[in-house]
């Protein structure tokens, strides 16, 4: 008797071909969406930033007189140049004027100047005359000593934010302030604490002054100040709110 060995020995049906798997749909992969908020710079002023540092130009001032010169025409214009410096621009209307005086006899002098429509003293003391014995049968020539300083200087906006542009190199910058303001020294001067300007007074206008970072796309804040000749400072070291 003959035995048939049969593959099948588990006795179930064959197995089905295998399908081929439905594809899968193609999946759309989208750029993750930044965290970082956009900067607005609405309350900023764009502007170029200086190459070099923004000098000013004082070629248009009036000549100085000539040393024959009425004296009180000499201390007129040297009074309109001292402002003139402090604003760091010539304004072409600025006029200036001293009060007759006997340097002899007076001992306090203020001077006016207005310039961009506003008048600034410029105040001499001390006065202190030495005579050299010579006349012209009206009065004595000598030489004429003093102390004069202004009580108060113009600050020109455009000035100001170009100085911030050029020394923090950014584009974007503003100060809270008209295009110029008369700023009266009174007792808003101290000294600084930076030894890079030991000796020197500092003055304090309280007008805030915001620009861009470059480096950190943030606005800081930073507080206007002045040397006491008018050259802005803005510490780009220094944080705000």
């Amino acid at each position: 008797m003959a035995l048939l060995l049969l593959a099948t020995a588990c006795g179930g049906p064959a197995a089905p071909p295998p399908s081929t798997p439905p594809s899968s749909p193609a999946v759309t992969t989208t750029a993750p969406t930044s965290t970082t908020p956009a900067v607005d710079l609405s309350s900023l002023r764009q502007g170029k930033i200086p190459a070099v540092y923004p000098e000013p130009d004082l070629s248009g001032l009036p000549p100085k007189p000539a040393d024959s010169a009425p004296l009180r025409e000499r201390i007129a214009w040297e009074a309109l140049k001292k402002v003139t410096d402090f604003a760091h621009r010539v304004d072409p209307g600025a006029r200036s004027s001293c009060p007759a005086f006997d340097p002899g006899r007076t001992t306090l002098l203020t001077c006016t100047v207005t310039y961009l429509g506003e008048k600034n003293d410029y105040v001499l003391r001390d006065i202190k005359f030495k005579g050299n014995g010579l006349t012209d049968g009206r009065s004595e020539q000598g030489i004429v000593s003093y102390t004069a300083e202004p009580t108060a200087g113009p600050i020109i906006h455009d000035q100001v934010e170009a100085v911030l542009r050029y020394q923090n190199g950014t584009e974007y910058a503003a100060c809270d302030m008209p295009e110029h303001v008369r700023f009266a020294f009174d007792s808003t001067r101290r000294r600084p604490s930076s030894s890079s300007v030991e000796g020197k007074w500092i003055h304090v206008p309280g007008i805030s002054c915001r620009q861009l970072d470059p480096a950190t796309k943030t606005i800081r804040t930073v507080p206007l100040e002045l040397y006491e000749f008018g050259s802005p400072v803005h510490p780009s070291s220094r944080t705000g709110g």
